[in-house]
This record gives structure tokens, C-alpha cells and sequence, in this order.
């Protein structure tokens, strides 16, 4: 049975640098609502659609204000979950906390059990939730790897960030079938590929700022064992690199 001592025996040290804070993220945030607006407002300005177009942009703000409570409930789940038992690890929740304080994380919850992909992380404003699978410290190079990587997604908010990307690619989509409406069908491909983009390459960024933290080796131990599980065409093509691609591109950074 995993224990907090176990997952402290690890020997995660905290991040040597700075991980992204609430200004890259507030940034991204802002940035994809700031897109919004000047599409909807070039659309209007062509005389291709009305002021009533800016109810979009006016939807994404109502999304802003009432994703975190929505994710506040979701992680209140997560804590009352008894497929999943708490342990108390200080050493790593405190490597986690010097690595993703500065995005505004205050409280990380180590809970252990059965987890699809070795770990998992979710994020609720200042409170966090990692979930470690039971059996990933059997090979410790790849859980500092793996931790570090949630680490990672905890400090860059992307459970945020990606629903601003959604909205923003569905507003660019209808301003682009109001001005052009064969547009529609190439357009919802290109909305796809979009977020898959954003998504992979925030996978990407996540093993860079990971890579920094613990290593290489740790990396390439990680993937060796990724590549070891099954996959789905969805998850390969809309949301994770396969793990030699990944492994690629650590081998690249980690050359520089």
C-alpha cells in the first residue's frame, strides 16, 4: 500500500525556477477574450451581422466568472471520492507548492488509488487535488518525472486556459460563417485542430518545464513506460503526443 512516506522517499526537490505564473495565465485568459471582441467587432463594423453579436464575447465572460465554481464543486468530488485515499506527503506537496505558488496555488491534496495515466492533477483556484497512481512509485526515475509534470499543469492553470481557447475558436468560427458561411464546415475542422493544438502543445510545455526540474533520465524512464500503455485515437490525436514524440522533444530541450 502507498504510503506519504513512500511518495516522500521519491526525492522530488523543489523546482530550481520559477514556474509560469498568474500573469502568463491572466494573460492567455485575457488575450483569448480581447480576440473575441475584435472579431465580433470587425464582423459588426463589415455590416455582416448586428451589436447582438456581442452577446459571444459577453458569454465568455459569464464562462470566467462561473467556471470556478463549477471546478470548485468538481474538486469537492475529487476530495469525497473514496476510490482514491489521502496520504500525507510533505515533501512532495511542498516541492509542488514552491513550483506552482507563484500561479496562485496555496493547498495541495495527495489523495491515492486507481488513476488512468499514473497521475492526474485538478486545480480550483488556490486549491489543488494530485492523484497518484497505487503502483507508480515502483519505478521512482518516472513518478519524479510524472509528478513534476502535474506540477506543471497545476502552475499553468490548464483547466482554465483551455475553455478560453474553446470559446475563443467557436466565436472566430461564427464570425468567420456570418462573413462567409461556406467557410462553416472548413472552419469546424479547423476549430478541432485548433484545440488540439493547444492542447498538445501544452502537454509539450509541461514535460519542458518538467524536464528542467528533475532531468532526462527521469523523463526517458517515463516514457519508456507510457509507451507500454494502450492508447486511444482520440486521446493520441486531440490531447497527448505519443510518448516518442514527447521523449523527442525532451531529448531536443534538454540538448540546449
Amino acid at each position: 500500500m502507498l504510503t506519504g512516506e513512500g511518495l516522500d522517499a521519491l526525492g522530488i526537490t523543489a523546482a530550481p525556477y520559477r514556474m509560469p505564473g498568474r500573469g502568463r495565465r491572466l494573460a492567455w485568459c485575457w488575450g483569448s477574450f480581447a480576440v473575441s471582441v475584435a472579431v465580433v467587432t470587425a464582423v459588426v463594423a463589415a455590416g455582416r451581422s448586428t451589436g447582438a453579436l456581442f452577446v459571444e464575447p459577453l458569454a465568455q465572460l459569464v464562462l470566467f466568472a462561473v467556471l470556478p465554481v463549477v471546478r470548485r464543486v468538481r474538486l469537492a468530488g475529487l476530495l469525497a471520492d473514496d476510490r482514491y485515499r489521502t496520504v500525507t506527503a510533505p515533501a512532495v506537496t511542498t516541492a509542488i507548492l514552491r513550483a506552482a505558488g507563484p500561479s496562485g496555488v496555496r493547498e495541495v491534496t495527495v489523495r491515492v488509488g486507481q488513476v488512468g495515466g499514473f497521475s492526474r492533477c485538478f486545480r480550483a483556484g488556490g486549491r489543488a487535488v494530485l492523484l497518484v497512481h497505487e503502483r507508480l512509485p515502483s519505478v521512482p526515475e518516472a513518478a519524479r518525472f510524472l509528478l513534476a509534470h502535474e506540477a506543471a499543469h497545476l502552475a499553468r492553470y490548464d483547466g482554465f486556459r483551455r475553455p478560453a481557447a474553446f470559446m475563443t475558436t467557436l466565436v472566430c468560427l461564427y464570425g468567420l460563417g456570418e462573413v462567409w458561411p461556406p467557410a462553416l464546415i472548413p472552419g469546424s475542422v479547423a476549430v478541432v485542430l485548433a484545440l488540439a493544438v493547444v492542447n498538445r502543445s501544452g502537454e509539450l510545455d509541461c514535460d519542458r518545464l518538467a524536464l528542467h526540474w528533475v532531468g532526462l533520465a527521469p523523463a526517458e524512464r517515463a516514457f519508456a513506460l507510457a509507451q507500454r500503455v494502450p492508447r486511444t485515437p482520440v486521446r493520441s490525436l486531440l490531447t497527448h503526443p505519443s510518448p516518442e514524440r514527447r521523449l523527442a522533444a525532451c531529448r531536443a530541450n534538454a540538448g540546449r
